[in-house]
């Protein structure tokens, strides 16, 4: 037996935008995405950057990094970029490694059209004419 199929309905959705970039000149400091995916709320995202910021290794870090890092993440830097994003605003940090290359984290709002199955009564079908002339 057939299942008959569930028509989409567009919603349109908002979130943010997240992602890591990794610049070096061996790629000519074109950018290398490490991380991108779209988060729900503000608090994800900060969290995100916060949790990808404590992971950093740290040998690869020019050393005033380590001490910027940590203030960002665990010493409250992170809270005006969680304002920043609930204003509607773009966010980001960057750390700076040896030999030049740098990391950069960016969040953006956007509003974006998602399809999803819909949930609402199923339309009624159109009558068929019975009789034709």
């Amino acid at each position: 037996m057939r299942t008959p199929l569930t028509p989409l309905q567009p919603a349109v959705e908002h979130g943010f935008r997240f992602e890591a970039l990794r610049y070096g000149p061996a790629t000519g400091f074109v950018p290398e995405p490490i991380d991108l995916r779209v988060l729900a709320t503000p608090r994800e995202a900060v969290r995100a950057i916060r949790v990808q910021l404590r992971a950093n290794h740290l040998f690869g870090l020019t050393p005033r990094e380590p001490i910027r890092a940590h203030h960002w993440a665990d010493q409250g830097g992170w809270v005006q970029a969680l304002g920043a994003l609930h204003r509607g605003e773009p966010c980001g940090f960057t750390l700076m490694l040896r030999g030049g290359r740098h990391i950069e984290w960016h969040v953006r709002p956007l509003t974006y059209v998602s399809l999803g199955a819909c949930t609402h009564r199923r339309p009624t079908p159109l009558p068929i004419a019975q009789n034709y002339v």
